[in-house]
């Protein structure tokens, strides 16, 4: 996965520091993206925190999208007062938080199903998330049973592996499933945030 693809110009974002006892939050929108910064513009208030913002200044930041916020630490490379506010574009402090909610989109990607040792299904979801995904399946499967299986992204942004137990066959359509995902590892489960997240911004 390519970070990059999470950012764009337009995003609301906030950046977090602390001052005294409190946190401080201030509300901004990044400007531009470079490969290794970031510019953001702040609001007129900015000059109330300006000894806060100036360079070698760390904060936190915070980038809103649909479906959670992009999180990282960062210095000011640049301050308010010169021709552009920027901080560091660190690859390595970047994560996709979900939501409260729980994050779907709707999605026609390939899934490998893993019957038994010899026998495999490969369906297509209609819906994704990291906590279940819906599926259709001609194949007549059993509500309780878990399977092993990989979810193959398109363009090229590879695979992840879990474990799916079917909860639910559509009353109308019995050839749509539903399961819950389980043993997925953290960087599968950050990888598919954020193709979810680029797979519904290309949906725009």
């Amino acid at each position: 996965m390519n970070i990059m693809d999470l950012l764009k110009s337009g995003q609301r974002a906030s950046i977090f520091f602390q001052k005294e006892d409190n946190i401080v939050e201030i509300s901004c929108y990044i400007d531009k993206i470079y490969d290794d910064r970031l510019v953001l513009e702040l609001p007129q208030y900015f000059m109330r925190y300006i000894e806060f913002l100036s360079v070698g200044k760390a904060l936190t930041v915070k980038i809103f999208s649909k479906i959670g916020t992009i999180d990282f630490n960062t210095v000011i490379i640049t301050s308010p007062l010169e021709d552009e506010f920027s901080i560091e574009l660190d690859y390595n402090a970047i994560k996709l938080t979900p939501n409260s909610e729980i994050p779907s989109i709707e999605a026609l990607e390939t899934i490998i199903i893993k019957i038994d040792d010899e026998n495999t299904l490969k369906e297509r979801t209609f819906q994704l998330s990291t906590s279940f995904i819906k599926f259709y399946s001609d194949k007549q499967l059993k509500v309780g049973s878990s399977y092993p299986c990989e979810l193959i992204f398109s363009d090229n942004y590879g695979k992840i592996e879990f474990t799916v137990t079917l909860t639910e066959v559509d009353p109308v359509y019995d050839n749509e499933y539903t399961a819950v995902c389980s043993k997925m590892t953290e960087e599968d489960r950050q990888k598919l945030l954020y193709y979810m997240y680029l797979y519904s911004n290309n949906m725009d």
